[in-house]
């Protein structure tokens, strides 16, 4: 009741008892930036990262697969994609920006998430693509196709279920990660986080995790139907061949 009183004197500006209400007053947000705004700052982030992942990974995966070699390239590059923190590497990038003049966004996290979605992609390609069955590879040589013309046409179509689970794997871990971005200077949904650490709320941290696994999820389920629309009926449940894969492991579905 007194509380009350005190949110009635003070001109309605208590703040959020709970995540609810953080979302449905725009008071606490005033500072940190509009939904829409810092969802569509994550969005963009994180999918120009993923396309320049796509446009890495996928034809220099499917290449060396292809000639069967680069198997402890790829294994290198893997590992170290993996070993490396993502925090880190944004907070190198931003020094370096900030000394070239470039600012604090967004190529320190683009750079960054770049780095963190590779693995995953590179790996499933990879495999994918050394996994194909010989018989069918063989064939298209058979008929005069090039090396251009059997990973287009055969490699990469038989390939594509494994390619696409690791390219959904590597979008949810961008989107997850993006949110780093406000800690160096940036925006996005993990400006909300950033104020709620620095304001004590725990309301509004609430409220920017959720954002952010709610666009993780979105994410997630319009890949799934992507995949389900351009992915063949008989490919869908098949199963790529354990066969000339080493130590690489694609990444879950």
């Amino acid at each position: 009741m007194i509380a009350a009183l005190a949110a009635l004197a003070g001109g309605g500006d208590a703040p959020p008892g709970n995540v609810i209400e953080w979302f449905t007053n725009a008071e606490p947000r005033a500072r940190s930036g509009a939904i829409p705004d810092q969802i569509w700052l994550t969005v963009w982030h994180s999918f120009a990262a993923l396309l320049v992942v796509v446009l890495i990974a996928v034809p220099l995966a499917a290449l060396l697969a292809h000639h069967r070699k680069g198997e402890l390239a790829a294994q290198w590059i893997v590992n170290i994609g993996r070993a490396v923190p993502t925090v880190t590497v944004v907070g190198v990038l931003v020094i370096v920006s900030l000394r070239r003049g470039y600012g604090l966004e967004p190529w320190p996290i683009l750079i960054a998430l770049v780095l963190l979605g590779l693995p995953p992609v590179f790996t499933n390609t990879y495999a994918a693509v050394r996994g194909v069955d010989e018989g069918a590879v063989g064939a298209a040589r058979a008929m005069g196709f090039s090396h251009t013309g059997i990973m287009a046409k055969v490699e990469l179509p038989l390939a594509l279920p494994v390619t696409l689970a690791g390219i959904r794997t590597a979008a949810v871990q961008i989107i997850a990660t993006e949110p780093l971005a406000a800690f160096f200077g940036g925006e996005g949904l993990g400006a909300y986080i950033r104020q709620g650490l620095g304001n004590q709320d725990i309301y509004q941290v609430q409220a920017g995790a959720l954002l952010v696994t709610g666009v993780a999820i979105v994410t997630e389920l319009l890949l799934v139907l992507v995949s389900r629309l351009v992915t063949p009926r008989g490919l869908r449940t098949r199963r790529p061949p354990g066969r000339g894969l080493g130590r690489l492991r694609t990444a879950p579905a």
